[in-house]
């Protein structure tokens, strides 16, 4: 059976879910050096050696919703309980404009004093928008893929996933980082997240807004709430279960919401580790965002 016969016969179970026409597979990782032109990421200085690196990692995701202000959202972090203490930051929804003092990611990085990358999806007016990686630790072979483009009755986005490994002395963790389109069936959100979890190393950290919403969605535009949804198709749990075949562990449980809009409890971000213990999880809140920051700590010495 092909791949585009098993998605056929998948989108036909799906039903309601309207699979959307899935216009390409991606691209396979290049690195971001490779990377040239209006897309070209951004990779940051090494930051100050803070000595023995620990063996329990901490790693945070936080969609800041644009980033308009990185010194805002610093202090935010900075005071904060349990983000404060993150030692790697997987950032999603942050902007970049000709006419700033900087980048926004390389603006919070050094508000925080991390190292860091920033990898543009797409342009915008103006600038362009993607995703970054922060770290208190070296970030090396730092790599960029574009995920599978669907074709969306309004506002189709080029989506892509970005990853580095932090070193922390003998020990190197892979993260990946990854936001995935809104107005996804399960069937298309697996399809998308595909190739960011392939040809991965074996001890990873994958996290960001997977935005695993409760709903179907018919023609990639009405969602099916409530009782018109399709059973069987909460998008967290769907997210959960195809990562579990993976050998990855969700950080937090499908029924803690990441997404801080009043009547909106659901969980759209996570985080999910492979070949490195999970000692502890949380989700912290958090101004500044429409998104509350996640957290998970490893241990990378076991």
């Amino acid at each position: 059976m092909t791949r585009r016969t098993a998605r056929t016969l998948a989108c036909a179970l799906a039903l309601a879910t309207g699979c959307l026409d899935q216009t390409d597979d991606g691209s396979a990782w290049v690195d971001a050096t490779r990377i040239t032109g209006e897309l070209a990421p951004e990779l940051g200085a090494a930051p100050v050696p803070l000595g023995e690196p620990p063996c329990t990692v901490r790693v945070a995701s936080w969609n800041v919703e644009l980033g308009e202000d990185p010194d805002a959202l610093a202090r935010e972090l900075e005071t904060s309980t349990e983000i404060a203490r993150a030692d790697v930051l997987l950032v999603q929804e942050i902007e970049a404009y000709v006419d700033e003092p900087g980048s926004r990611a390389s603006r919070l990085a050094a508000a925080l004093g991390m190292a860091w990358v920033y990898a543009p999806a797409r342009p915008e007016e103006g600038g362009t928008h993607g995703l970054a990686i922060l770290s208190r630790h070296p970030l090396e072979r730092a790599r960029i893929r574009q995920l599978p483009f669907f074709e969306q009755p309004v506002n189709s986005r080029q989506r892509i996933a970005m990853s580095a490994d932090v070193v922390l002395g003998a020990h190197r963790l892979e993260v990946v980082n990854v936001h995935l389109d809104v107005r996804l069936g399960p069937v298309d959100r697996v399809a998308q997240l595909h190739p960011a979890v392939n040809d991965i190393a074996t001890r990873v950290v994958v996290g960001g807004d997977f935005n695993t919403n409760p709903w179907a969605w018919f023609d990639g535009l009405v969602p099916l709430i409530g009782t018109e949804a399709i059973v069987g198709q909460e998008q967290a749990l769907v997210i959960d279960d195809y990562l579990a075949g993976k050998g990855m562990t969700s950080a937090i449980p499908v029924d803690v919401p990441t997404m801080r809009l009043p009547g909106l409890g659901m969980r759209i971000d996570n985080l999910y580790a492979r070949a490195v213990p999970i000692v502890g999880a949380g989700v912290e809140h958090v101004d500044g965002s429409d998104h509350w920051p996640l957290w998970i700590d490893v241990d990378v010495c076991r």
